[in-house]
This record gives C-alpha cells, structure tokens and sequence, in this order.
C-alpha cells in the first residue's frame, strides 16, 4: 500500500500485490469540508473490474 497527497484536499491510496496494482482509493474532501467523496478502481478477489463512488456529508 502506498499514500500519496495530491493537493491539500486530494489524496490517492494504491494496494499493489505482487508489484501489480490491485485497487487505486482517491478522496477527495469538498472546498467547504461538508462532504467526502471516495472513488474506488481495480479488481475483486475473482478478477472482475471494480468501480465504486462513495459520497460522506458531515452532519
């Protein structure tokens, strides 16, 4: 697993497995700081392609 910050509010998570990317995570916080939005790319256990958007409001 590597971290890498992008911009202040950016930053980008890639889960390698034996040197292959398995799944890219990036969040993105909003300008106001209300919402989270975590975007998900790579394969499942089984291989299939993966594509998930997940949004967070701070309440």
């Amino acid at each position: 697993m590597s971290l890498k910050r992008i911009d202040a509010r950016t930053s980008e998570r890639v889960d390698k497995k034996d040197g292959k990317v398995v799944q890219k995570f990036r969040r993105v916080m909003a300008k106001d700081g209300k919402s989270l939005t975590v975007t998900t790319d790579g394969k499942n256990a089984k291989g299939q392609k993966v594509h998930n958007v997940a949004v967070y409001d701070k309440q």
